[in-house]
């Protein structure tokens, strides 16, 4: 089920705690979505306000996500734009399905609502011990979210009954997807399914960027040197990391765990290649600093049986169909001026921009997404309703 809005904002917030210290600008004077959330709410469904609060907590969430999920490539505005817009679209149609839910009066029972609750707290806990947060209680994860537990409650109970009349339509439209579906898919995208080649290494890295003063890079050399040699002398990798390296996983004695080949630069690789697995590389010199490799794993990558894809396969395609379905539904109301109005007016910061007008005006159809990874953004166009123009 779609996690609630609470527990998305949640996770941002714990997610950002040590990118927030460092942080000094205000971003809603930067950010070209928040400079134009209203100071009411961002839309109305049926006389139902989506506050404004609730949309800054969404899309700072997704963006954080974004973020994760493709490090070291800057969130860009068109970016920032689709992500707007899906979330917009994402609220506006969970207050629909909210609505009808309470129409048919579909109700949780309690017992339900504790047990998700409590299904919901362990997985926060989970994304908070990973984020390299302190082990939290309840207590913390509430206060954290600006939250009552009856909030949270009231949140999930929401997000619940939503996907309950969700599951509900979906059935209704006869949402299924057949063998020969799944088949089709895996043939015809064979490229995507495939598992990439992966590589394991742990790093020790001093910095030394490219503007830095002589002296001072060859007191970075000096120092990835002096690490090394005290590897050769026998102290472990991850001890020296721990105590020297100066890059994101010192504390976690250097290992950047297994990863895609394709997500390491072409130096790092070209250096991996002629290591075996335990084996520690010289000091390597780069634009950046100094870096130090070790080797602990290569796994080739292979192409996933349709047995083993089906699964995923299956899901996505039911995703998309469900989604047909669901926006089939709630267009009865996001077509109809006099249920739904929209104040979040993104068309200013888009008509300032000569540049995003021509990118969103030519861009081609979105991809079709590969199982398992987010969906394509979307085009910059509002959701269908009266705007309030002042």
């Amino acid at each position: 089920m779609r996690v609630a809005v609470f527990a998305l904002a949640l996770i941002a917030v714990l997610s950002s705690i040590p990118a927030a210290r460092a942080q000094a600008p205000n971003l809603e004077l930067m950010d070209i979505v928040l400079k134009s959330v209203p100071d009411g709410p961002v839309a109305i469904v049926n006389k139902q306000a989506i506050s404004a609060q609730e949309f800054k907590d969404l899309y700072m969430g997704e963006v954080l996500r974004w973020a994760q999920l493709n490090p070291g490539t800057p969130v860009d505005d068109q970016t920032r734009l689709g992500i707007a817009l899906n979330g917009l679209r994402m609220l506006i149609e969970r207050e629909v399905l909210y609505q009808e839910a309470v129409a048919r009066k579909l109700t949780i029972p309690q017992a339900e609502l504790e047990a998700k609750w409590q299904e919901e707290l362990d997985a926060l806990k989970k994304a908070a011990a990973q984020g390299g947060n302190e082990e939290l209680t309840e207590k913390d994860l509430l206060e954290k979210a600006g939250a009552t537990r009856e909030e949270a409650l009231a949140e999930l109970r929401k997000a619940l009954l939503v996907e309950t009349v969700r599951e509900s339509i979906m059935k209704d439209k006869g949402v299924t997807v057949s063998d020969q579906e799944v088949s089709q898919w895996y043939e015809q995208n064979r490229n995507l399914t495939r598992r990439p080649d992966m590589m394991h290494l742990k790093q020790i890295f001093v910095q030394a960027g490219e503007n830095i003063k002589e002296d001072k890079r060859a007191e970075a050399r000096k120092k990835a040197q002096d690490a090394y040699d005290r590897i050769r002398a026998g102290q472990s990798f991850e001890g020296v990391a721990k105590a020297v390296s100066e890059g994101r996983y010192k504390d976690e004695g250097g290992d950047w765990g297994l990863l895609p080949v394709s997500e390491f630069p072409p130096f790092i690789v070209e250096a991996a290649n002629k290591l075996k697995p335990g084996d520690v590389s010289t000091v390597i010199e780069s634009e950046w600093g100094f870096h130090i490799l070790k080797l602990i794993e290569v796994v080739a990558g292979e192409e996933t049986s349709l047995e083993k894809a089906a699964p995923e396969i299956r899901r996505m395609l039911t995703m998309k169909k469900g989604s047909e379905a669901i926006h089939e539904f709630t267009s009865k109301v996001t077509a109809n001026p006099e249920a739904l109005q929209v104040f979040l007016d993104l068309e200013k910061q888009i008509e300032a921009r000569p540049d995003l007008q021509q990118k969103l005006s030519t861009g081609g159809p979105a991809p079709e997404a590969k199982p398992g990874t987010p969906a394509p953004e979307a085009r910059a166009s509002a959701p269908s309703g009266r705007k309030r123009k002042d």
